[in-house]
């Protein structure tokens, strides 16, 4: 795990010079506070980057904009931590990881979950059709990946050892299609908007995805004194991020269209996708806190992280004024 999360850590410190050197689309007032976004490619954030109603709705406000992009929640959660952004998101794995790394991890709301945008694949005509086929065959994950914590839950669910696998870690999600279409493993882990890609360009079938499993959230994210200097802007970003996601879920093409151009992608894989989620905004309630503990502890158990930690500690070292959502979220 050590090593992990150096390379996590390493790829932080990275982006964060890269993110922080001037690259930011800024509002050209000098009048007024200025709210800085962190955002990833393929998410709400992103759309609201792209179609522009936060800015709108925060120049409105007073406030000016800065959009700060990162290639993953490591650095953007340590961007937060540095005080070098004051708002983003990040996925359930990389919020654990970096959390159980001594960083803070200020929980603001979720995604709605996502399970079935995270799945095990095989080729057809393999024999590998349950996770019981899946014992002593090659599968390929990114290690940490939501797609290792699938593999990891299903097994430990289904009484299945984790050393009755042969796990192998690919880097990133090009990398693993090329392994996967050169035989390297029998089983691949993959995610949303590539295991799209994936269905579209192999004879597959899915073995399991996360249905039952596991959740599969975005998580949002504040830094430390966000909530207390800068209630109105929060409490905007919210309520727009919501009225996003309910545009999103009724604009699906165009949605997908957006977001293809912002990954270098065709929007037949981002549509496909978009057709096995519904977006929305969700506050820190028991249950996905209990979500995100069972992360937590399997990551723990399997040595992905070296001790215990508290998902419901970081949520209430937070201490959110209920008073900060808007009404447009339940």
């Amino acid at each position: 795990m050590k090593k992990l999360l150096f390379v996590l850590i390493t790829c932080s410190l990275v982006v964060i010079l890269a993110a922080c050197s001037g690259n930011s689309d800024a509002d050209a007032s000098e009048d007024g506070d200025t709210i800085r976004l962190g955002y990833q490619k393929g998410n709400t954030m992103n759309l609201l980057k792209a179609r522009g109603t936060l800015d709108e709705a925060l120049n409105e406000a007073g406030y000016n904009v800065e959009w700060k992009e990162f290639s993953m929640g490591a650095p953007l959660i340590e961007a937060l931590n540095t005080d070098n952004i004051d708002f983003g998101h990040s996925s359930d794995v990389h919020s654990v990881l970096m959390q159980s790394g001594g960083h803070n991890v200020n929980y603001v709301a979720s995604e709605s979950p996502y399970p079935e945008g995270v799945a095990l694949l095989a080729r057809e005509g393999s024999g590998i059709e349950t996770l019981e086929d899946v014992k002593g065959k090659v599968v390929g994950v990114t290690n940490g990946g939501n797609q290792h914590y699938l593999l990891l839950e299903s097994l430990k669910q289904a009484g299945i050892g984790w050393d009755e696998v042969d796990m192998k870690f690919y880097k990133d999600a090009s990398e693993g299609l090329m392994a996967f279409s050169n035989d390297e493993f029998e089983v691949f882990g993959t995610w949303d908007p590539f295991y799209a890609i994936v269905e579209d360009q192999n004879e597959t079938h899915m073995i399991l995805d996360g249905t039952d499993l596991i959740e599969n959230r975005t998580f949002y994210l504040a830094r430390d004194g966000f909530a207390d200097e800068q209630r109105e802007a929060l409490t905007i970003i919210l309520e727009e991020l919501e009225n996003m996601d309910q545009w999103a879920n009724e604009e699906k093409r165009e949605a997908a269209e957006i977001l293809a151009d912002e990954l270098g992608l065709e929007p037949e894989p981002l549509e496909v996708a978009h057709e096995r989620r519904q977006f929305g905004v969700q506050k820190m309630t028991e249950e996905i806190i209990a979500n995100q503990q069972q992360l937590a502890d399997t990551f723990y158990e399997a040595g992905l992280i070296d001790h215990e930690i508290s998902v419901q500690e970081a949520v209430d070292a937070y201490d959110l004024d209920e008073s900060i959502f808007p009404d447009n979220i339940e």
